[in-house]
């Protein structure tokens, strides 16, 4: 197009500049003098067919340069329509980028999701085989780790009084600065039982144990369960966002505390309904029930660590007669009384539990029978000592004891507690307030003239393997 031009611009040039030249020098009249003696070859008429083919020169070069716009035009529409092509094909390639990359991240989001999914699954199971209360907090600390990952997150459980919450378990890039201990006043989502959701870049937050410089965003759900409020997870971040988790994972997370509240207070349940069955309504003390395989296992324990277990079997004295003069009132004081001296004077192995009506039996692990008469001999002493002044008591109390040693008399749970109760038969018969250590009956001897046994002594007779029957006194 541009040469087209200059071409035509040229050819123009040349036609004026020559045509200037011969008027300026009077050209023609010269080419008309020279020509004249040739005039029939028709030479004169030469500057008139130059001017002719200038003009049809000058006609062509204009066609040449109009095809040559029409061509640039065209030229420049399809560029124009290539660049509109390779734009349009350009954001086609970018948004199939997007989607592609917006696909990834659903399903990396759901992968996710999936994976916590099976982690919540696999906490519910766990914390419906737990045994202990502690053991529910270390499972339910555990799973929420791999449940919320990307912000810094404390864990807090109440003490058995509920008074305190106590830090069980932190993680996070600022697990070091999370609160210890909290206290039913210094929370509202234990006051309230809801959850507590904040942003701010000011110290305008509400929840005094988040209002710190440092964190921007707060958000706190309760661990609880028919309103009793087991523990409180605390989730906090240093950016300042509309929401830390999204609206599916704050339903996970709340259906997730609501699990764990749920599984505590089974557990807790369970705990009350098991200590009402195992322990003695009037004292306190372990019922027969709630002794249950203590002896067994301590005897367990002493065959493989080599030790002695003492068995102790108590009878209050004369407690039928108590009841008839002062009323069961008065003997359930007294049996009240008994049953404290007598937790208060023991170690804190050894086992203390109500047998039945005024009995009472001692599991003394790592005692010899000896140290086991002594220490005794010690305890009525300071039971009949302390009734004297005690209000709860209308009569001094006595006591009579019998006991059996493991493995010396009996290796066996029942054997011993039955020699025990021969023991304390045995210190009744000898007059009560007393200690009696079983002892085992000697063979019996045979005279060789006579076919009949030798005839037994009074305390052989006291130590008979069948248990005589005896008054409730």
């Amino acid at each position: 197009m541009k040469r087209s031009v200059s071409d035509f611009l040229i050819a123009i040039g040349v036609f004026l500049v020559s045509y200037l030249v011969a008027a300026i020098l009077a050209l023609n009249e010269y080419w008309l003098t020279w020509t004249a003696g040739y005039s029939y070859l028709g030479v004169d008429e030469l500057p008139v067919a130059l001017s002719f083919f200038s003009l049809m020169l000058a006609w062509y070069a204009w066609r040449r340069w109009q095809e040559a716009s029409i061509s640039h035009q065209q030229l420049s529409e399809t560029i124009e329509q290539l660049r509109i092509e390779v734009e349009e094909r350009k954001l086609a390639v970018e948004h199939a980028h997007v989607l592609s990359a917006t696909k990834n991240e659903i399903l990396e989001n759901e992968y996710l999701r999936s994976k916590k999914l099976e982690q919540v699954r696999l906490m519910g199971d766990c914390l419906a085989a737990a045994t202990s209360l502690k053991e529910l907090q270390e499972i339910s600390v555990t799973y929420l780790k791999n449940i919320i990952l990307d912000h810094t997150v404390s864990v807090l459980f109440a003490d058995k009084a509920f008074k305190n919450w106590t830090l069980v378990g932190a993680w996070g890039v600022h697990e070091d600065k999370v609160y210890t201990q909290v206290s039913l006043k210094d929370c509202q989502v234990l006051r309230q039982s809801k959850a507590y959701i904040e942003s701010s870049n000011t110290q305008s937050m509400l929840c005094g144990n988040a209002n710190l410089t440092s964190i921007k965003s707060v958000a706190c759900y309760p661990i609880a369960c028919h309103e009793m409020q087991f523990g409180v997870l605390h989730i906090r971040s240093e950016k300042l966002t509309e929401s830390l988790l999204s609206s599916e994972d704050e339903e996970m997370i709340v259906a997730v505390c609501n699990t764990i509240g749920l599984h505590f207070y089974n557990a807790q349940l369970r705990a009350e309904l098991s200590l009402a069955s195992n322990r003695d309504e009037l004292t306190g003390l372990l019922n027969r029930r709630g002794l249950g395989n203590t002896l067994k296992r301590e005897i367990k324990a002493s065959e493989l660590q080599g030790y002695e277990v003492t068995v102790a079997m108590i009878d209050i004295d004369h407690f039928k007669k108590y009841n008839d003069s002062f009323g069961h009132q008065e003997g359930d004081k007294a049996l009240r009384f008994v049953a404290e001296t007598l937790a208060q004077n023991m170690r804190a192995r050894d086992v203390v539990a109500r047998y039945g009506g005024e009995e009472f039996i001692l599991v003394l692990p790592n005692t010899s029978k000896i140290e086991a008469y002594k220490k005794l001999k010690m305890v009525i002493a300071k039971v009949a000592e302390d009734s004297h002044n005690s209000p709860d008591c209308k009569r001094v109390i006595t006591l009579s004891v019998g006991i059996a040693t493991c493995p010396q008399d009996h290796e066996n749970e029942e054997m011993l507690i039955k020699s025990a109760d021969l023991a304390l038969y045995a210190a009744k018969k000898r007059g009560r307030n007393c200690v009696i250590a079983y002892k085992a009956p000697s063979p019996v001897k045979h005279d060789p003239a006579k076919s009949h046994p030798v005839k037994k002594s009074p305390a052989e007779n006291s130590s008979a393997k069948t248990i005589p029957t005896r008054q409730v006194e």
